[in-house]
């Protein structure tokens, strides 16, 4: 019998390999591994120049380690980014994502604050503001994060 899948693996282009650790780390993300991303971002960060390339690499670190469901690595990780560069702003979102699956609802919401004010444009600081505003009981101000979060995340997608 003809195996179609067979095809199309052979008529699938190759994927290629990106160039730099950072990229071999979000490639390896994407794809569910983890230890690889771990390794590669590693990596990224010894060879970082400047304190927001580190601090997006141990960002990325904390993502895999969140994943993995090593949630202690992941809080060391998204601290280390914020000592690199206390301006990180998605580190400042997952710390408040860690905070936010822990029940503390309000500091959750004061880092997600922070990270808006860090960078307006990030539309997970919006989506997640939104879903712990709503665990406050503060639908209102709930709705307005998550449209913010909507509207950026559509221009982002239209680009």
């Amino acid at each position: 019998m003809f195996d179609v899948r067979a095809l199309f693996a052979a008529l699938r282009p190759p994927v290629p390999v990106p160039a730099t650790a950072y990229g071999r780390g979000v490639a390896a993300l994407e794809r569910g591994r983890y230890a690889e991303a771990i390794a590669a971002f590693t990596d990224a960060l010894h060879a970082a120049a400047s304190a927001g390339e580190a601090a997006t690499a141990h960002n990325k670190i904390g993502v895999a380690h969140v994943a993995t469901g090593r949630r202690e690595e992941a809080l060391d990780a998204f601290c280390a980014a914020l000592v690199a560069d206390e301006r990180c702003a998605p580190a400042l979102v997952n710390l408040g994502n860690l905070l936010l699956e822990n029940g503390d609802v309000l500091d959750a919401v004061d880092y997600y604050e922070a990270a808006i004010r860090i960078d307006e444009r990030l539309a997970s600081a919006h989506r997640h503001l939104g879903i712990a505003l709503r665990r406050l009981g503060r639908r209102p101000d709930a709705v307005r994060a998550l449209k913010t979060a909507a509207r950026l995340e559509s221009r982002r997608s239209a680009s």
